[in-house]
């Protein structure tokens, strides 16, 4: 194996510690770590690594015990990015943190901390301003039901909160975005991926109460202080097509049969 040398994993995060780990095995280390749909360059060597959950685990617990929970935070976060090379700019991080610790955290001004940092900080704003902004209703199902649209898959940061807050109450949050679906049954929550899902249609009640609160945001308002640019820098347009006050009418969803 040379510098010259890339490894290929399956896009998961657990195949992605995997890589790591097998890096760990060459001398000398491979110079990127990346996905199948990556850009391939001419001269490197490509090999493919097979996720092993074992392998990825002794990362992950490295990772926590050695440089923290913050780095190892960072690390998922970023990966949540999808950015196209976040494989590589993450290895380039964690290899850092194997060298200088608990100081990694600490170290702001290098370039692949900075890296990781800048990816992580997107997705932890948008998971920040989801948590404000989803929006339940309550389906003939029973099961409480929100759809969302966020550009990062951040589902797994967010359903942790949901379930805490709703207790016992089942839920769905749909990200169409993504395809993915958070599963709430009032004991576990799971992710599972979700093609072409069709939510349930809201209860009357839940119709009812989302016209009284539409009614109340739109009284409330005093028009001579509408200030369109302040309300976008606290409440991102790209989340308004969720939200029940900023929809046209309250049924929200043309898919439910209103």
């Amino acid at each position: 194996m040379s510098d010259r040398t890339a490894l290929m994993f399956d896009g998961s995060f657990d195949g992605l510690l995997t890589a790591i780990f097998e890096a760990y095995t060459q001398r000398p280390m491979p110079a990127e770590i990346i996905e199948p749909d990556s850009q391939q360059h001419l001269g490197m060597v490509y090999r493919n690594v097979r996720t092993d959950a074992a392998k990825a685990a002794r990362v992950r617990r490295g990772i926590r015990t050695q440089m923290g929970g913050e780095a190892y935070d960072n690390a998922w976060k970023a990966f949540l990015s999808q950015h196209p090379e976040r494989g590589t700019f993450i290895y380039r991080y964690v290899r850092l943190g194997f060298q200088i610790k608990q100081q990694l955290v600490r170290s702001l001004t290098d370039e692949r901390v900075i890296t990781v940092n800048k990816l992580a900080s997107l997705v932890a704003r948008e998971a920040s301003h989801l948590l404000q902004f989803v929006r339940l209703g309550e389906t003939e199902t029973g099961v409480y039901y929100s759809e969302i649209t966020p550009t990062y898959p951040v589902l797994p940061l967010i359903m942790p909160h949901f379930v805490h807050r709703l207790n016992t109450q089942a839920f769905v949050i749909y990200d169409k975005t993504h395809k993915q679906a958070g599963l709430y049954n009032g004991r576990q929550w799971v992710l599972t991926d979700a093609d072409n899902a069709q939510p349930p249609a809201y209860t009357a009640e839940e119709r009812q109460y989302r016209q009284l609160w539409k009614t109340f945001y739109d009284t409330v308002a005093i028009t001579e202080r509408i200030n369109p640019k302040l309300r976008q820098q606290f409440m991102p347009k790209k989340y308004w097509r969720n939200m029940v006050e900023m929809t046209e009418t309250p049924t929200a969803h043309p898919a439910l049969g209103e």
